[in-house]
Order: C-alpha cells, then sequence, then structure tokens
C-alpha cells in the first residue's frame, strides 16, 4: 500500500461527518425538515459512496451515515425519500456557496430523484444554519480536504 492510501479520497468524506458534528454539538442548528436525502457522491461520474442524511424536525438529532441498514432502522416516522447524484467537487462547490442547488440542476450537475421542493427546502436549510461560513472554514484549517476541493471552492 501506498503512503496515502489510507487517506480520504472524497471531500463528502470528510465534509459530512464534520457536519455531522456541529449539529451534535448544537441543536438549535437542527432543521424543522423532515426527509432522508440518501445523496450518491461520484467521481468523473463513476458513484463512489452513498451517504444517507435523515432529518426527522427539531426534536430529533439529524443522522449522517454511510450505513443504509443505520439511517433506515432510525427513521421513527415514515418520511420521504430524495435521492441526489452530485460529483464529490460540485458538492464541495455548492457547500461553500459556489453554485446554488437550483443552477445545479438547471446545469445537471445534481441530479434529484424524489421530492424537488424538499430538496430545496435542505438548501435553504444549510444556508440559515451558517453552513457556507462553517464549511469554509473547516477546508481552510484541513490541508487534505484542500487539496480534495482542488481549487474549486470559493475560499
Amino acid at each position: 500500500m501506498a503512503n496515502g492510501d489510507n487517506l480520504k479520497k472524497l471531500a463528502s468524506e470528510l465534509l459530512l461527518p464534520e457536519l455531522e458534528r456541529q449539529l451534535k454539538e448544537e441543536p438549535e442548528l437542527w432543521p424543522n425538515l423532515k426527509g432522508l436525502f440518501i445523496l450518491t457522491i461520484a467521481k468523473k461520474k463513476k458513484p463512489m459512496a452513498v451517504w444517507y442524511l435523515l432529518l426527522q424536525g427539531k426534536e430529533v438529532m439529524p443522522l449522517i451515515t454511510d450505513d443504509e441498514e443505520k439511517a433506515r432502522s432510525s427513521a421513527k416516522t415514515k418520511v420521504r425519500v430524495v435521492k441526489i447524484q452530485v460529483e464529490d467537487s460540485d458538492l464541495v462547490n455548492f457547500i461553500t456557496g459556489g453554485m446554488t442547488g437550483v443552477k445545479a440542476y438547471m446545469t445537471g450537475k445534481i441530479k434529484v430523484r424524489g421530492d424537488l421542493m424538499l430538496a430545496q427546502r435542505l438548501e435553504e436549510v444549510f444556508e440559515k444554519a451558517g453552513g457556507r461560513k462553517r464549511a469554509l472554514d473547516f477546508i481552510k484549517e484541513n490541508d487534505q480536504l484542500r487539496a480534495l476541493a482542488g481549487g474549486k471552492a470559493k475560499l
């Protein structure tokens, strides 16, 4: 194994766990939104990872995991499912404010299956929680993530 093989290969593998960590520390950021967002992260159009964002309203800790069984078994009630496919670099660009969800959808950079309005609400919630600034700060402090972002993030 080469030296770099144990490093994360996708920016999402660093950003999404950080988002969950921040949500655990700050319950006031929990969105009043219910849904299971299944994010398929691709690199050069090849699916590389799948992440599950389970949101169940302001009273339940959001779950962000790459474990499908954990996501499905953690749902307290039936929730709507939205499937989103995005390139890892486009996810970084979206999270950091370099691209809006509508623009990404209209240009085919993000593919959405399911409730499009619910998918748009996810972006609003993220912005209201200060997600863009937090993501930029996290990227600036993380050399590995900066390298993976490859200058696509609006730093």
